[in-house]
């Protein structure tokens, strides 16, 4: 009985993990928190627990999968190439601009200064054209 209970947490793990990515990509390019994802799986009638979220979270972001978006205090899904993150603060789009080069020598920097397995974030707050254009008129 133990083992049977077991493998349906684990699937139970998995599952979630892949709602909450799901989440995130649907919800793009607008960072959710944890509690909005906690909330929005009630809402999708799965009972889950803050907690369980953010473990989920912290999975997705170990696989690379997912990652804090410090400026917007959510998460977002990641793309296949180092970007630059673009944060609105008054709308909250997220915008990830590739710039491969870039990040290359961020590590090649961080490396040379010692730092292994460096993780270079660049994440830049600003108005995005939509809502720097409203505030002109």
């Amino acid at each position: 009985m133990a083992g049977i209970a077991m493998a349906e947490r684990k699937h139970a793990t998995g599952f979630l993990h892949q709602r909450v990515l799901r989440l995130l990509e649907q919800h793009y390019p607008h960072p959710l928190t944890g509690l909005q994802l906690a909330e929005q799986l009630e809402h999708e009638g799965e009972h889950v627990l803050p907690s369980q979220v953010y473990r989920a979270l912290r999975r997705l972001i170990d696989a690379g999968e997912a990652r804090k978006i410090l400026v917007a205090g959510g998460y977002a899904p990641v793309g296949s190439e180092p970007a630059i993150l673009l944060w609105c603060r008054s709308c909250g789009a997220l915008e990830a601009v590739p710039c491969p080069s870039l990040f290359a020598r961020l590590e090649a920097g961080a490396l040379a200064g010692g730092i292994a397995a460096p993780r270079c974030i660049v994440e830049v707050p600003g108005l995005c054209a939509a809502c720097a254009g409203r505030r002109v008129r």
